[in-house]
């Protein structure tokens, strides 16, 4: 496989990660499903993910991490469930069906930043954070979504919404990612998802411009408006989400 192209997806998606704080796995497996089939491109991106999200657990303490399993332990189970169903369900999905799914949900990602259309997700989300009991299901589903897809969207909203502070907002994503994305890498191996072990070794390789991204956005956002920088990315990714769904 040649690396140049994958490397500059992931440079791509780390940059827009670091401009305005979200959209790494959303760029880089919607335009990395352009180039290589759906299967080995959400596996691709699973390594990266768990590299990209260490660094930010790393900045929480162990009593931090200790609570928030604490408080969360059922939906971080049902979010795993969720996982490994989803990641199950890729081997059975047929690439193209595959591909047209991840563009609707980057689509539907862009339809929730905008009003009055958020104003939609807003009042959805709002009912789950009133009903805690919905929380375990909200897991599942949320895990389903990412395993298929690598598209975290469902648990940044509900963190979100229920209004936890940034330090432990920032943990409990990190944690949620890096619990669910551990069990994809042998599940995935076992699947044939990554059409062989040297491309093991390509996904680890390909966090390095992955990161390189995120820290030369995070650096750029100071000096950019972050109007500008936010409605760019929704643009990128509304262009990727119409070309996966063969509009053009």
């Amino acid at each position: 496989m040649n690396l140049l192209l994958p490397a500059t997806i992931l440079l791509l998606g780390g940059l827009v990660k670091g401009l305005n704080g979200f959209g790494y796995a959303v760029v880089s497996t919607t335009l990395l499903t352009t180039v290589m089939p759906a299967q080995q491109a959400v596996a691709t991106m699973i390594i990266p993910l768990i590299l990209a999200n260490i660094q930010l657990l790393s900045q929480a303490t162990v009593q931090e991490i200790k609570a928030c399993i604490q408080r969360f332990a059922p939906y971080l189970i049902t979010s795993i469930a969720g996982v490994l169903a989803g990641t199950l369900l890729i081997d059975t999905i047929p690439q193209k069906l595959l591909a047209k799914t991840i563009g609707l949900l980057t689509l539907l990602f862009v339809a929730s930043k905008i009003d009055p259309i958020s104003d939609l997700f807003h009042t959805g989300l709002e009912f789950c954070a009133e009903n805690p009991k919905i929380e375990p299901l909200l897991g599942l589903l949320s895990g389903t979504v990412f395993g298929t897809s690598n598209i975290g969207v469902p648990f940044i909203a509900y963190f979100q919404q229920i209004g936890l502070e940034k330090k432990k907002f920032a943990t409990m994503i990190a944690l949620t990612v890096l619990l669910t994305s551990a069990i994809r890498i042998p599940l995935s191996a076992y699947l044939g998802m990554y059409s062989g072990p040297q491309n093991i070794i390509i996904s680890a390789l390909l966090a390095i411009p992955g990161l390189a991204g995120v820290y030369t956005g995070e650096k750029l956002s100071e000096k950019l408006p972050d109007r500008h920088i936010y409605r760019a990315s929704l643009l990128l990714m509304t262009v990727i989400g119409f070309k996966l769904l063969g509009t053009f």
